[in-house]
Protein backbone atom coordinates (compact mmCIF):
# COMPACT_ATOMS: atom_id res chain seq x y z
CA UNK A 1 0.00 0.00 0.00
CA UNK A 2 2.57 2.42 0.73
CA UNK A 3 4.64 1.83 -2.64
CA UNK A 4 1.82 2.47 -4.47
CA UNK A 5 0.59 5.60 -2.70
CA UNK A 6 4.27 7.06 -3.03
CA UNK A 7 3.81 6.24 -6.50
CA UNK A 8 0.77 8.16 -6.81
CA UNK A 9 2.08 11.31 -4.91
CA UNK A 10 4.97 11.18 -7.13
CA UNK A 11 1.91 11.39 -10.52
CA UNK A 12 0.15 13.78 -8.81
CA UNK A 13 3.16 16.04 -8.10
CA UNK A 14 4.52 15.50 -12.07
CA UNK A 15 1.39 16.39 -13.11
CA UNK A 16 0.74 19.64 -10.89
CA UNK A 17 4.37 20.83 -12.09
CA UNK A 18 3.78 19.91 -15.62
CA UNK A 19 0.52 21.91 -15.76
CA UNK A 20 1.70 25.10 -14.01
CA UNK A 21 4.50 27.19 -15.42
CA UNK A 22 7.76 27.93 -13.90
CA UNK A 23 8.09 31.33 -12.06
CA UNK A 24 5.96 34.15 -12.96
CA UNK A 25 6.08 36.06 -16.56
CA UNK A 26 7.49 39.30 -16.78
CA UNK A 27 5.16 42.29 -18.28
CA UNK A 28 7.21 41.46 -22.25
CA UNK A 29 5.72 37.93 -22.10
CA UNK A 30 2.71 38.34 -20.85
CA UNK A 31 1.70 40.83 -23.69
CA UNK A 32 1.24 39.94 -27.20
CA UNK A 33 5.21 40.31 -28.06
CA UNK A 34 7.06 39.26 -30.83
CA UNK A 35 10.69 39.77 -31.24
CA UNK A 36 9.94 40.81 -35.32
CA UNK A 37 7.02 40.54 -37.49
CA UNK A 38 6.36 36.39 -38.84
CA UNK A 39 4.57 38.24 -41.72
CA UNK A 40 4.69 41.81 -42.82
CA UNK A 41 1.60 43.95 -42.63
CA UNK A 42 2.46 47.27 -44.51
CA UNK A 43 3.35 47.86 -47.88
CA UNK A 44 5.28 50.86 -49.29
CA UNK A 45 4.49 53.50 -50.15
CA UNK A 46 5.24 55.08 -46.23
CA UNK A 47 3.40 58.28 -44.88
CA UNK A 48 5.81 58.54 -41.47
CA UNK A 49 4.26 60.99 -39.33
CA UNK A 50 4.36 62.56 -35.79
CA UNK A 51 2.02 62.61 -32.95
CA UNK A 52 3.01 64.95 -30.54
CA UNK A 53 5.81 66.56 -32.68
CA UNK A 54 8.30 65.88 -30.33
CA UNK A 55 12.14 66.13 -31.68
CA UNK A 56 13.04 62.27 -31.31
CA UNK A 57 10.19 61.55 -34.20
CA UNK A 58 12.88 62.72 -36.73
CA UNK A 59 14.48 59.36 -35.88
CA UNK A 60 11.95 58.05 -37.89
CA UNK A 61 13.20 59.49 -40.87
CA UNK A 62 16.41 58.74 -40.38
CA UNK A 63 16.06 54.98 -39.59
CA UNK A 64 13.11 54.69 -42.86
CA UNK A 65 15.99 56.05 -44.77
CA UNK A 66 18.52 53.58 -43.69
CA UNK A 67 16.09 50.66 -44.81
CA UNK A 68 15.16 52.28 -47.89
CA UNK A 69 11.47 52.72 -47.64
CA UNK A 70 9.66 54.39 -50.25
CA UNK A 71 7.88 56.98 -48.31
CA UNK A 72 7.43 60.46 -46.74
CA UNK A 73 7.91 61.98 -43.19
CA UNK A 74 5.77 65.01 -42.76
CA UNK A 75 5.55 65.69 -38.95
CA UNK A 76 2.10 67.81 -39.95
CA UNK A 77 0.40 65.21 -41.96
CA UNK A 78 -3.23 65.60 -42.83
CA UNK A 79 -6.16 63.01 -42.88
CA UNK A 80 -6.24 64.37 -46.48
CA UNK A 81 -2.49 63.35 -47.52
CA UNK A 82 -3.10 59.94 -46.67
CA UNK A 83 -4.83 59.77 -50.98
CA UNK A 84 -1.13 58.25 -51.92
CA UNK A 85 -0.30 56.11 -49.66
CA UNK A 86 -0.58 52.06 -48.17
CA UNK A 87 0.95 52.42 -44.97
CA UNK A 88 0.48 54.99 -42.25
CA UNK A 89 3.27 54.88 -39.63
CA UNK A 90 3.01 57.14 -36.49
CA UNK A 91 5.94 58.13 -33.78
CA UNK A 92 4.37 59.26 -30.63
CA UNK A 93 5.73 61.73 -28.13
CA UNK A 94 4.24 64.70 -26.73
CA UNK A 95 6.74 67.84 -26.58
CA UNK A 96 5.70 71.19 -25.45
CA UNK A 97 8.56 72.92 -27.16
CA UNK A 98 7.44 70.95 -30.48
CA UNK A 99 4.44 72.13 -30.27
CA UNK A 100 5.33 75.40 -30.05
CA UNK A 101 7.58 75.25 -32.54
CA UNK A 102 4.77 74.15 -35.01
CA UNK A 103 2.25 76.88 -33.95
CA UNK A 104 0.24 74.13 -32.27
CA UNK A 105 -1.69 73.42 -28.98
CA UNK A 106 -1.93 69.24 -27.67
CA UNK A 107 -5.68 69.75 -28.59
CA UNK A 108 -4.99 70.29 -32.32
CA UNK A 109 -2.30 67.84 -32.24
CA UNK A 110 -4.83 64.99 -30.72
CA UNK A 111 -7.22 66.01 -33.34
CA UNK A 112 -5.30 66.13 -36.43
CA UNK A 113 -3.82 62.48 -35.08
CA UNK A 114 -7.30 61.10 -34.56
CA UNK A 115 -8.78 62.38 -37.95
CA UNK A 116 -5.18 60.14 -39.55
CA UNK A 117 -6.35 57.44 -37.78
CA UNK A 118 -9.73 57.44 -38.60
CA UNK A 119 -9.20 58.12 -42.58
CA UNK A 120 -6.72 55.57 -42.28
CA UNK A 121 -9.01 52.80 -41.06
CA UNK A 122 -11.52 54.22 -43.92
CA UNK A 123 -8.95 53.52 -46.54
CA UNK A 124 -7.74 49.90 -45.07
CA UNK A 125 -4.24 51.37 -44.45
CA UNK A 126 -2.56 49.59 -41.76
CA UNK A 127 -1.51 51.51 -38.88
CA UNK A 128 2.45 51.09 -37.34
CA UNK A 129 2.99 52.77 -33.88
CA UNK A 130 6.57 54.09 -32.60
CA UNK A 131 7.43 55.24 -29.01
CA UNK A 132 10.63 55.24 -28.59
CA UNK A 133 11.72 58.08 -26.29
CA UNK A 134 12.18 55.78 -23.41
CA UNK A 135 10.87 57.15 -19.91
CA UNK A 136 11.59 60.69 -21.29
CA UNK A 137 8.25 60.70 -23.10
CA UNK A 138 5.63 58.39 -20.82
CA UNK A 139 4.22 61.98 -19.70
CA UNK A 140 0.40 62.53 -19.45
CA UNK A 141 0.10 63.72 -22.73
CA UNK A 142 2.34 61.01 -24.57
CA UNK A 143 -0.19 58.61 -22.62
CA UNK A 144 -3.36 60.77 -24.34
CA UNK A 145 -1.83 59.74 -27.53
CA UNK A 146 -0.92 56.33 -26.78
CA UNK A 147 -4.78 55.73 -25.67
CA UNK A 148 -5.65 57.56 -29.24
CA UNK A 149 -3.60 55.41 -31.14
CA UNK A 150 -4.06 51.94 -29.59
CA UNK A 151 -7.52 51.30 -31.04
CA UNK A 152 -6.33 51.93 -34.11
CA UNK A 153 -2.63 50.31 -34.54
CA UNK A 154 -1.47 46.96 -36.12
CA UNK A 155 1.56 46.85 -34.80
CA UNK A 156 3.33 48.30 -31.75
CA UNK A 157 7.34 49.23 -32.01
CA UNK A 158 9.26 50.24 -28.57
CA UNK A 159 11.73 50.45 -26.49
CA UNK A 160 11.86 48.25 -23.29
CA UNK A 161 12.50 50.57 -21.04
CA UNK A 162 8.68 51.45 -21.32
CA UNK A 163 7.59 47.91 -20.05
CA UNK A 164 7.57 49.59 -17.14
CA UNK A 165 4.95 51.79 -17.77
CA UNK A 166 2.43 49.05 -17.43
CA UNK A 167 -0.58 51.16 -18.56
CA UNK A 168 0.91 51.76 -22.12
CA UNK A 169 1.44 47.72 -22.02
CA UNK A 170 -1.95 47.28 -20.97
CA UNK A 171 -3.11 49.46 -23.53
CA UNK A 172 -1.23 47.63 -26.41
CA UNK A 173 -2.76 43.92 -25.08
CA UNK A 174 -6.32 45.19 -25.09
CA UNK A 175 -6.52 46.32 -28.35
CA UNK A 176 -4.43 42.65 -29.49
CA UNK A 177 -1.83 44.79 -30.67
CA UNK A 178 1.50 42.65 -31.49
CA UNK A 179 4.27 44.55 -29.37
CA UNK A 180 7.85 43.96 -30.20
CA UNK A 181 9.88 46.17 -27.27
CA UNK A 182 14.18 46.54 -28.23
CA UNK A 183 17.16 47.19 -26.19
CA UNK A 184 17.66 50.22 -28.45
CA UNK A 185 17.17 53.12 -31.02
CA UNK A 186 19.67 50.82 -33.54
CA UNK A 187 17.82 47.14 -32.33
CA UNK A 188 14.46 49.04 -34.31
CA UNK A 189 15.70 48.48 -37.76
CA UNK A 190 14.84 45.09 -37.87
CA UNK A 191 11.21 45.04 -36.63
CA UNK A 192 10.38 47.44 -38.74
CA UNK A 193 11.69 46.03 -41.48
CA UNK A 194 9.92 43.05 -40.84
CA UNK A 195 6.48 44.86 -40.86
CA UNK A 196 7.25 45.72 -45.12
CA UNK A 197 9.35 42.66 -46.01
Amino acid sequence: MKKSSAVIGCFVVGFLLAASPFGGQDATNAINSYPNLPAPIGEESVLLTSAGQAPENLLLAKIAEDLHLEGDYRPRALASDLYDYRTLVIIVGSSPYGLQYRNRTFTEEMERTKQLLNEAELRGLPVIILHVAETKRQDKQTVELIKATAPHADYFLGLKSISSSSEIIELMDAANVPVTLVKDLEDLHTPLNSAFR
